[in-house]
């Protein structure tokens, strides 16, 4: 199993790091992911896997935060870009309850010749979200992720483990109109921005959390959102996955660059789930 282990992250990592060199923006340690507590454990065998139940840790949750508690998809929807002919994957976007709180569940609904899942990229209109007035004062994005195995890992041997095995992907986002460039051909505004890339796995069990919150812009002050910006994006993408795992979508918080929360003016009671996706395919602007 750690052959196949290895091989499925570097695998990963490389479709990682071919994404970074097409991006405008790379990571730095100043973003960070926290793992809490698993909810369940389980014990891999040549049948079914064997779940433990424990108890679930709670992250603090900010008074600003998206908690999907009012069934609003707040915006969110999956990017289409050729209609799901790239390697873009469809998905089924649901507010569900997981050890009763309310979260967007996403399943990846499309896989590839080689039966792993294509890649999923869900969009939120980050203007529609905190005002259009306030996208040049983004600072900092947290997301709060749970991942639930509903399939289990094909080991080497042909065993089975219900695990949630890696984790990988990248938050994104659509940042200006048009690229700035100064006179001596600098540029000074990009249109498309990786502002963190996360790499996390779980081995044991097949329900976990995590915390990623990336720093806005990077490295890089032309990867930050304009000012007055309505068509500002925030992308969340998973890189292909080798066995079926959802994953949740909690707690988005968005602070500005003094580090405090930005209050959502989205209204959520008037936009439930179950209303017609955009029909924008909010794919990356060119450059």
């Amino acid at each position: 199993m750690k052959l196949k282990k290895t091989l499925a992250l570097l695998s990963a990592l490389t479709m990682m790091c071919g994404f970074a060199a097409c991006s405008d923006d790379k990571a730095d340690e100043s973003s960070t992911t926290t793992t809490t507590t698993t909810t369940t454990t389980t014990t891999a065998s040549t049948t079914a896997a064997t779940t433990t139940t424990t108890e679930p840790v709670k992250l603090e949750v900010d008074a600003n935060a998206i908690t999907f508690d009012t069934a609003s998809l707040y915006t969110g929807h999956c990017m289409a870009e050729a209609d799901f002919t790239n390697d873009e994957s469809n998905c089924k976007l649901t507010i569900e309850e997981i050890d009763g709180d309310a979260k967007l569940r996403v399943q990846v609904l499309d896989k590839k010749d080689d039966g792993t899942y294509k890649i999923p990229k869900i969009v939120f209109n980050i203007a529609e979200l905190i005002g259009a007035e306030n996208t040049g004062e983004i600072g900092q994005i947290s997301i709060d992720f749970t991942c639930k195995a509903e399939g289990p890992w094909i080991n080497d041997d042909g065993t089975e483990a219900m695990v949630v095995g890696n984790f990988l992907g990248a938050i994104a986002g659509n940042i200006a109109a048009e690229k700035g460039v100064d006179a001596e051909g600098i540029t000074t505004q990009n249109t498309w921005a990786t502002h963190y890339e996360f790499a996390l796995q779980d081995w044991e069990n097949d329900q976990q959390t995590f915390r990623v919150d990336a720093k806005v812009p990077q490295l890089l002050a032309v990867n930050g959102y304009a000012d007055n910006f309505a068509e500002a994006t925030l992308v969340i993408m998973r890189w292909g996955q080798a066995n079926q795992v959802d994953f949740y979508i909690d707690n988005i918080t968005i602070y500005d660059k003094d580090g405090k929360s930005m209050p959502i003016i989205y209204d959520a009671e008037a936009n439930l789930a179950g209303e017609d996706a955009p029909e924008e395919t909010d794919a990356p602007a060119a450059e």
